[in-house]
């Protein structure tokens, strides 16, 4: 898998994914290429895109937030553990970065699965009203304790 800035190019895959949001969901991800350098990414696999995943910067939380979107002829090959695997890495490595979070809704129970493997933690607070849930990872001094068991 390979993540690439998102680009003109990856309109049919946000259009795909997120309907007629696509053109508008793409235009704030470059916008924040841009401005920030952090955005979600375009992923592809020989060629082709899957989907859309990356980070934004968590506003009134505290590290940055991952997503992952993937087409759903893509759903169960194991592709959103390779990703959240590697970004998590990513994070770490090049942002410095020790804490991230994911905001996961009760319909997204195989992302719950994938995020609880990948060593997420379900965030103490309660979720919202429409169930969703905030999912939290961190690469801290609890994170390492919790290797040594």
């Amino acid at each position: 898998m390979s993540c690439r800035p998102p680009e003109a190019g990856s309109a049919p895959t946000y259009r795909a994914l997120f309907n007629e949001k696509g053109p508008a969901r793409l235009a704030l991800d470059r916008g924040e290429w841009e401005r920030r350098g952090v955005a979600p990414w375009t992923l592809s696999h020989a060629g082709h895109d899957l989907g859309v995943g990356g980070f934004n910067i968590g506003f009134g939380r505290k590290g940055l937030q991952l997503s992952c979107y993937l087409l759903p002829e893509q759903w169960g090959n194991g592709l959103a553990s390779e990703f959240v695997a590697h970004a998590l890495d990513y994070a770490v490595r090049v942002f410095r970065e020790t804490d991230v979070f994911a905001i996961i809704g009760p319909e997204h129970r195989a992302a719950l699965k994938v995020l609880e493997k990948s060593g997420f933690r379900r965030d103490p607070t309660p979720p919202s009203q429409s169930g969703t849930r905030v999912m939290c990872w961190s690469a801290g001094p609890a994170r390492r304790a919790d290797r040594r068991r």
